[in-house]
Order: C-alpha cells, then sequence, then structure tokens
C-alpha cells in the first residue's frame, strides 16, 4: 500500500524558495559561460573583456589572497609601498603591511598562516594559485604604487622586474612579448599583436599611486625603464589621465609614448566618451574602474549576478579589456567574455 506524501505549507514554501534562489545562480553563472571563448580561442586579447576586483589585498574583501583567485576574478590590485626600502603591502599605512597575504609557497601551505606579509610573499601566494591552476584564464595584477618607486632605496623598476620573473618567468606578457618584431609596443599594438591564446599567462601592469608626490612619477619612471631595457621590462607603465578624451600620452615626451598601450581610468569616464573618441583605443588594453557607477548605477558591492555580468558585457562592448568592481562574492560575471558577441 503506498501513503501519499504530505508536508507542512511552511515547509514547502521555505523549499520552494530555497529552490527559486539556487536555479536563479545556476542560470546566471551558465549565462556568464556564454559567449566565453574555448580553450585556444583565436580572439586576441583586446578582443575578450575580464572582470576583476579592486583591492583583493584586504582582508574587509577576502580572508586570504588566494579566496580572491579562486572567486574566480581576472584581475586582482595590489597597493604597494616603497619609501622605506621596503615592498609594503598596506592601503594606508606605509610603515608596515596589512593585507591577506600569507608566508605559504603553496597551496596546501594556505590559509592556515599568519597574514600581513610583504609584497614578496603576496607573488609567492599567487605563485602557488598559478602553479596549481596552469590552464588558467589570464590573470591581470595592477599595481598601484602608493608613493612611486624608491630607487635609491632599491626599489625601482629593475627591482620591481626582478621579483616578478624570479616567480613567473614565462608566464609573463610583458611588453617584449607584445612587440615580438615590431619596433615598439605602440607598433605592435595597432598590428594586432596582442596573443590570442592567454591561458596560463600573468599580465602586470603600474599606475601612479593616490599619495605619490614626485617629480618622477611612476609611469614616467618606468616607461623610460621600459624605453631603454625592452628586453628585460615585465610590466606595462600606464599614463595619467586615460579617458580623458584625446591621446592621453601627449603630455609626455615623444620618445615615449609608443611604449604605453595599456590604460585605466573611471568607468564613468570611459562610458561617456563619444564613440570616436573610444575608438582610439579600439587596439590597447583597456581597464575600466568603479563598474557600479555607470548609470543606471548599480549596488557598489552587491547587485544580482544578472547585473554584474549585464554591466560587465555592456562595458566590454564599449571596448574594456578589463571591468573592475568591488563585486568580491558575485559569481559568474568575470568572463572572459568574446565581444565578437556585441
Amino acid at each position: 500500500m503506498h501513503f501519499p506524501l504530505r508536508f507542512p505549507a511552511r515547509f514547502l514554501a521555505r523549499f520552494s524558495v530555497r529552490l527559486a534562489v539556487v536555479v536563479a545562480l545556476v542560470a546566471s553563472v551558465t549565462t556568464s559561460i556564454i559567449g566565453t571563448p574555448a580553450h585556444g580561442s583565436a580572439a586576441p586579447l583586446t578582443g575578450l573583456t575580464f572582470g576583476g576586483v579592486h583591492n583583493a589585498y584586504e582582508r574587509a574583501a577576502y580572508p586570504y589572497l588566494i579566496d580572491a583567485l579562486d572567486a574566480g576574478n581576472r584581475m586582482i590590485e595590489i597597493d604597494l609601498w616603497t619609501f622605506f626600502g621596503q615592498w609594503t603591502v598596506s592601503h594606508s599605512n606605509p610603515f608596515g603591511n596589512d593585507n591577506n597575504c600569507e608566508q605559504g609557497a603553496t597551496v596546501g601551505e594556505l590559509r592556515d598562516s599568519s597574514r600581513s606579509q610583504p609584497f614578496n610573499r603576496c607573488l609567492d601566494n599567487v605563485k602557488a594559485w598559478h602553479d596549481a591552476n596552469p590552464g588558467h584564464e589570464l590573470l591581470v595584477v595592477k599595481l598601484e604604487m602608493k608613493d612611486g618607486f624608491h630607487d635609491n632605496r632599491g626599489k625601482g623598476p629593475d627591482e620591481l622586474d626582478t621579483v616578478l620573473r624570479d616567480r613567473f618567468a614565462g608566464a609573463m606578457i610583458t611588453p617584449s612579448t607584445l612587440r615580438g618584431g615590431h619596433p615598439t609596443p605602440d607598433a605592435a599594438a595597432r598590428a594586432g599583436a596582442w596573443p590570442s591564446d592567454t591561458r596560463g599567462k600573468i599580465l602586470v601592469y603600474v599606475i601612479r599611486g593616490t599619495v605619490e608626490n614626485d617629480s618622477l612619477p611612476t609611469e614616467l619612471e618606468y616607461a623610460r625603464h621600459l624605453r631603454d631595457h625592452p628586453a628585460d621590462a615585465q610590466v606595462f607603465p600606464v599614463p595619467q589621465g586615460s579617458y580623458g578624451g584625446g591621446d592621453p600620452r601627449q603630455g609626455y615626451e615623444e620618445s615615449l609614448r609608443p611604449w604605453f598601450v595599456v590604460f585605466d581610468g573611471g568607468a564613468t569616464s570611459f562610458a561617456g566618451l563619444s564613440a570616436e573618441s573610444r575608438a582610439f583605443y579600439r587596439d590597447y588594453f583597456t581597464t575600466v574602474t568603479g563598474a557600479h557607477s555607470v548609470a543606471p548605477a548599480l549596488d557598489t558591492y552587491n547587485p544580482t549576478p544578472q547585473q554584474a555580468l549585464d554591466r560587465t558585457r555592456q562595458l566590454g562592448c564599449l571596448g574594456a579589456t578589463v571591468v573592475s568592481s568591488d563585486w568580491r562574492t558575485v559569481p559568474g560575471w568575470q568572463g572572459p567574455h568574446d565581444r565578437a558577441a556585441c
């Protein structure tokens, strides 16, 4: 004899709500996969859009830096101080490290060791994740040089090159990688020479720091280093004033302009450019920050997964390579997304 199962109405209501949440989450993640290029896609780097998170090194963002990587972020931002002759990672404290980087150098050693480590340890954490995920999508590391380089204290462009090269070597997409046989990165970018297969690769760029007060600002110092040592440089410098209309490189000495091919600025400014002005950036690597602020504004931290995905694709269709936000716990929006679907 079969007895029909009967459940209290309150149980069924709660179950229905939870089921709806699960279905919505699965749908959002599935939607994010549509338009995502397969391994070995022929889409050039500047034909893709990636999502990443602002200040991923802060404990308020993630308990551990590796959590930011496991969350699917394709770009992480790290604030770096150098004034006291140390690689110090902190948002506002130049005297000491305040971050979620650990001592561990392998995945098995992470999430159980002391945090607030120097920059070298942060890179060790990234290296551990990189080694454990050899086929990962492109990882972009954005370095804000809070107080600039201090070469006289042993923390200049060449020392930064060394700590990156020692850990990532051939995994780096460098200005030299882009150049190939072209005379400058600009010539290579305009010729469409950005790599099409970026699996397992890392790209690093530096921006001027918010408290930098230096006659030789970050981007100028590194651009000169890049021009003079093109085979050794591991990092792309970013000109100040991206997305203000016109070529932001015009304010720099003429010999440096062809060495700037990565740009970084506000998403609102980028979206507000005319189509003609945005067309200038078509061949270059572009990061847009504060994605939530583009009208209609989204929640700074917790839009719905679909809202985050739609905004990322919207900015990608306008030409953004990296969309940066504080959507730390929102799943499924980071891509990569192929702009051919626009």
